[in-house]
């Protein structure tokens, strides 16, 4: 069975879209692209949005049962792989074309899922920033820590397989919802740490319930079909 790359693209991106599909090779040949994100899945078809995505409401649930604390471990079973592109002229369609390239990159190596059960993934690529040294990334999520540790390998050995020239990528682990440890009483804290504590308290519940309901409102834009 193979896995199947969607993409449902940002309009922001619509310039990416076109050059994608009429096969230009040269960014700099690429109009300007905007803020915005485009999602992307990598999945055998068939596959059912829930073995996937984070159970957001369980999360929810979880901190509301609980006093608005979370344990540690469900703290880090959120991760992500975040891959950043910076480029010498700062353009982000520069960034975005080698973000998309590696993408492309990705699924025809790893397309067979009976030789790469553990390579699917959701995620999505773009960025909302202003300030262009901040590059634009390429996020991956996955359904467990080993897949993504898997994904992460192979994602590395891709990097340094597609280099672009004017473009550096950055591969690293990141929380997958970034906004929450800096919600944490603690968190970041090693002597909190070091007292043994497993528990941390939501310092900020309204602001914990809109990054759910903003990581609900991403789900709703990740196709499997």
């Amino acid at each position: 069975m193979q896995h199947r790359l969607v993409l449902n693209w940002s309009k922001a991106h619509e310039a990416l879209k076109q050059a994608a599909k009429n096969e230009i090779k040269d960014p700099a040949l690429i109009p300007l692209t905007g803020k915005g994100w485009t999602y992307v899945t990598f999945s055998p078809i068939g596959t059912r949005p829930s073995l996937f995505l984070f159970d957001v409401e369980r999360i929810r649930a979880l901190a509301r049962e609980n006093d608005f604390t979370l344990p540690h471990e469900v703290v880090i079973q959120h991760n992500k792989i975040v891959i950043t592109a910076y480029s010498e002229d700062g353009r982000q369609s520069t960034q975005l074309f080698c973000l998309h390239r590696l993408i492309e990159a990705y699924g025809r190596r790893y397309g067979d899922s009976t030789e790469n059960p553990h390579h699917s993934f959701y995620g999505k690529f773009g960025g909302i920033y202003d300030r262009p040294e901040k590059g634009r990334i390429w996020a991956i999520y996955s359904k467990d820590d080993q897949a993504l540790l898997e994904i992460l390998q192979s994602v590395e050995r891709l990097a340094a397989e597609n280099q672009m020239n004017g473009v550096r990528l950055d591969v690293g682990l990141s929380n997958g919802l970034s906004a929450l440890p800096r919600m944490l009483h603690g968190y970041d804290d090693p002597e909190y740490q070091r007292s043994g504590a497993r528990h941390y308290k939501i310092t900020d519940p309204i602001k914990f319930h809109v990054l759910l309901d903003q990581a609900l409102i991403d789900y709703a834009r990740y196709q499997f079909e």
